[in-house]
């Protein structure tokens, strides 16, 4: 869980804030699968509300503690960051002086409130699950406090700003004696955990944000009773005495007009004198239902839910029992499968999504048992995983209650010899259609061995006719029809060159399985990747589709030939959408183009200008230059980024049109599944769209870690669009908001067609 840590008490301090360093040590030993960002104001800013400083641009410096320390010293301040701190945004330089894994806090000159609007927004690529502000040294109770308080600002900022969760946490302290034990503080921070653990869990879709006060008490331990309590309404007094003339000296007179003297108001809130103008019970009539002030007062911890206007929550009342582990029961009758391994890219922006979107429903890692009949109308599942872990029986047993990421049957979009056949038969009865002139002349063959090439051409006669005509000047590219990541793929123009590159599969008798893992890459030298052979006997179809030899340059790239990968997700039966956050991928080497006379179609390094796959790419000296955010791209005008768009969305409808269309049997869109395709297009030099291929499972990690906040909003809208629906009876979203970079270009039932 990603958690963003501010207060309004400042950093480490005896003085002012000597409560945040023993919480946060607390929650790297015992919760170490958070990652923590510290942000909090430079010097203590109590009392300013959810304020921000118009006007002023903020400042930020940086100091670093130890995770075992045991007093408030630290390194710095700084003016940059002295080590890498998780997925930052901001440049670093490396001090060796300071462990690499210290407590890094970042100071800003401002609010609380602008702490967390800075920390939310600026300071990380990833996005968080949870504001936490705090420990407030004192409470934050009534209507007096609360509503002044800047740690309450904080969280408040936190909704407002990001929609983020958020938790404001006080540890009131008594008799004025704030400086509490070691002991004392660690079991405040263990109980505030226990808090915060269980609210976390089991968040109320009414509440924005919860104010919890502790009381540092030597009988605060792991029983100490919990309340959802309301606001003391109460109301202040003067918190000034005055008015105070002072003078330049202590024998001058007060004269009308005399400039040496000024008029001051003097800090003196008077803690003790409230006013209780409004209490609850007469709200609720029941005299058991107690203020946070008097829970707080009676030595037990107040939980005060509340909305993000200071308005109170207050459906929410009486003890709160606490679990410290959650229960292995469902949170509701519905579950959240995620099957993919933890370490994957896409993990945290998937769980992260769903957690936000569905924060009562629990996610489990694997698929339980269940019973078909137990199950119908009682029970919705979610999993998401690889197309292997998911049960493909329930998923057609099951449509009102098992759901996934994956469709059982879509060959003919992601095998490249079923698609250019589904592309054909339906331009051949729709010759308008745009894939007409957006896919290229294609062919397929089937070949078990290189010395029965003879044969398929002959199979193949108007394949064979065009190979021969050699008068057209026409290039081609031979790609394997269920190979991915670039594996196979080859560049010639006669029927001399295709047989020896089918030779030269044969000769190196290549096991290659298809998975085109980065283990493949030599990194050692950064060389191109010369196990990219295949096995002919395995894979057995192939197609063979015209080269476009005048790609789209662009000399700020040092005119290296790229490929736009857009994701599309389809949902049901059926609903298409266009993530218009699109990557662009180049090649590793400058565009040369193509000679007879100096191309050999058998050595790889020729290759490298025309294939812009990033997993065929050193890493250390290509991948990091190879990947764009399209958009990014200055060079090309928004003009013809808008025409490129508008292209790419008509032939992304006009492609499933196809499928469900005329190839029916071989893509079947169900009404319990929707699937992520990651789909490639080719931009030629009059800025005209070629489809290439669509690829199921895309790999999601070339995008990158400085574009991975492009897969952190896919996967936002995903969740948003596609589950989210599952879980609402209605099937519709939460809301109505609407991603301008999530289009839908389909929206049709496929079996009326």
């Amino acid at each position: 869980m990603r958690v963003l840590i501010t207060n309004d008490d400042g950093p480490l301090s005896d003085q002012f804030s000597p409560y945040i360093r023993p919480f946060i040590q607390h929650i790297k030993k015992n919760y170490p699968d958070w990652e923590i960002t510290v942000c909090v104001p430079h010097i203590q800013k109590s009392w300013v509300g959810k304020a921000h400083l118009a006007g002023k641009n903020l400042t930020a410096q940086f100091i670093y503690s130890r995770v075992d320390s045991e007093d408030n010293t630290f390194w710095g301040p700084f003016i940059q960051p002295q080590i890498k701190s998780g997925n930052s945004k901001l440049p670093y330089v490396l001090n060796a002086e300071i462990p690499k894994d210290a407590i890094e806090w970042v100071l800003i000159d401002g609010t609380p409130a602008s702490c967390t609007n800075i920390g939310l927004h600026l300071l990380s690529n990833d996005c968080f699950d949870l504001v936490l502000s705090g420990p407030n040294v004192g409470r934050n109770t009534s209507a007096a406090y609360i509503t002044s308080s800047g740690t309450v600002g904080g969280a408040m900022e936190s909704v407002i700003t990001g929609n983020t969760r958020a938790i404001a946490i006080s540890w009131a302290y008594f008799n004025g004696l704030k400086d509490i034990s070691p002991v004392l503080m660690e079991k405040a921070s263990k109980r505030s955990l226990d808090v915060i653990e269980h609210l976390v869990n089991n968040w109320d879709a009414k509440t924005d944000l919860y104010s919890i006060n502790i009381p540092l008490m030597e009988t605060l331990n792991d029983d100490t009773k919990v309340f959802y309590a309301p606001i003391w309404e109460n109301r202040w007094v003067p918190i000034f005495n005055g008015p105070h003339i002072n003078l330049e000296n202590n024998f001058a007179e007060i004269e009308d007009g005399n400039e040496s003297s000024s008029i001051s108001f003097n800090w003196a809130p008077r803690f003790g004198a409230h006013k209780d103008s409004l209490h609850y019970m007469n709200e609720y009539k029941d005299s058991t239902v107690l203020t946070d002030a008097e829970v707080i007062e009676s030595g037990m911890i107040s939980v005060t839910p509340m909305k993000a206007t200071f308005k109170g929550v207050n459906h929410l009342l009486g003890e709160l029992k606490l679990g410290r582990k959650k229960d292995s029961s469902p949170k509701t009758s519905n579950l959240l499968v995620v099957s993919i391994d933890p370490l994957e890219y896409i993990y945290k922006p998937l769980t992260r999504a769903l957690k936000k979107y569905l924060p009562k429903i629990e996610i489990i890692t694997s698929l339980p048992e269940f019973d078909n009949g137990e199950t119908e109308n009682k029970m919705k599942i979610f999993h998401y995983g690889d197309y292997e872990q998911l049960d493909m029986d329930k998923l057609m047993e099951l449509p009102k209650n098992y759901f996934t990421n994956s469709y059982i049957y879509r060959k003919a979009l992601i095998r490249k010899h079923f698609l250019s056949h589904t592309i054909q038969t339906y331009t051949a009865k729709h010759p308008e259609s745009i894939l007409k002139k957006a896919y290229l002349e294609s062919f397929t063959i089937d070949l078990d061995y290189a010395e029965f090439l003879d044969d398929a051409l002959d199979e193949n006669w108007e394949l064979r006719q065009e190979l021969e005509n050699e008068s057209k000047g026409k290039w081609w590219i031979v790609k394997p029809s269920m190979s991915d990541k670039g594996q196979g793929i080859r560049v010639f123009k006669t029927i001399e060159d295709l047989q020896a590159i089918f030779d030269s599969f044969d000769d190196e008798d290549s096991e290659a399985d298809g998975s085109g893992n980065d283990d493949d890459i030599d990194d050692a030298n950064g060389e191109f990747m010369d196990d990219n052979k295949v096995n002919i006997s395995q894979l057995r179809h192939f197609i063979i589709q015209e080269y476009l030899t005048n790609p789209l340059l662009l000399p700020s790239m040092d005119n290296r030939k790229f490929h736009i990968r857009c994701y599309v997700v389809c949902r049901g039966d059926l609903q298409v959408f266009v993530y218009d956050r699109m990557l662009a991928l180049f090649a590793a080497k400058p565009f040369v183009p193509l000679d007879p006379d100096a191309y050999s179609v058998t050595d790889l390094k020729d290759l490298e200008c025309h294939l812009t796959n990033t997993c065929l790419q050193s890493k250390k000296k290509d991948k990091d230059s190879s990947v764009l955010e399209f958009d990014s791209i200055q060079e090309i005008p928004d003009e013809k980024k808008s025409y490129i768009k508008e292209q790419i969305h008509c032939i992304t409808n006009d492609v499933f049109l196809a499928a469900v269309n005329v190839n029916r049997l071989n893509f079947q869109p169900l009404s319990n599944a929707f699937e992520t395709y990651g789909v490639d297009f080719l931009i030629d030099s009059n800025y005209e769209v070629k489809l290439l291929e669509i690829n199921a499972f895309p790999d999601f990690k070339q995008t990158g870690k400085d574009l991975k906040n492009l897969i952190d909003e896919l996967f936002d809208d995903t969740v948003h669009y596609c589950v989210v629906p599952i879980f609402n009876e209605d099937g519709s979203k939460t809301d109505n908001e609407t991603d301008p970079n999530f289009v839908k270009v389909i929206d049709c039932t496929s079996n009326g067609w």
